[in-house]
């Protein structure tokens, strides 16, 4: 894989072009750890750095939960929000996750306690679909249009 650091430089590239797709205020550490507190898990260092940075947002065409509202994600923009309705549903398999996107087919992209992302596809049994080893990896197929291959 080639240099994953650099998606933070486009990320703030894009976010600088056009910035509605990002949180209009970022949270505080106090706010952020209310979150992990609800959510009973301790967000990923690569995680923390997209909440700290941005808040959330939509990076790549795939909406990214955060803990702030955009003026693009006003409703369901918030990972407590949907890690809560997912778990609410008894979605298998995912009760350690926190949810910080979707695949825009209703199925939920994770985050598991040692920071690899995964995708649970209700079409194939609750499947569970490796996607990155790290959020930032995350990112990064996202960027170069990788994730699925």
């Amino acid at each position: 894989m080639r240099n994953v650091e650099s998606i933070w430089d486009f990320l703030d590239q894009q976010f600088e072009e056009e910035p509605a797709w990002r949180a209009s205020e970022l949270p505080t550490q106090e706010e952020i750890a209310r979150a992990e507190n609800a959510l009973n898990v301790k967000f990923h260092p690569n995680y923390l750095k997209y909440l700290l940075k941005y808040g959330g947002g939509s990076a790549f065409a795939y909406d990214i939960y955060g803990l702030k509202p955009t003026n693009t994600m006003v409703k369901n923009y918030s990972v407590i929000t949907n890690t809560n309705l997912y778990r609410s549903q008894k979605w298998p398999g995912i009760a350690d996750w926190y949810i910080v996107s979707d695949d825009g087919r209703g199925n939920p992209i994770g985050i598991d306690p040692e920071g690899k992302v995964w995708l649970s596809d209700h079409d194939s049994g609750f499947e569970k679909i490796k996607l990155a080893d790290t959020f930032e990896e995350f990112l990064y197929k996202l960027h170069t249009d990788t994730l699925y291959e």
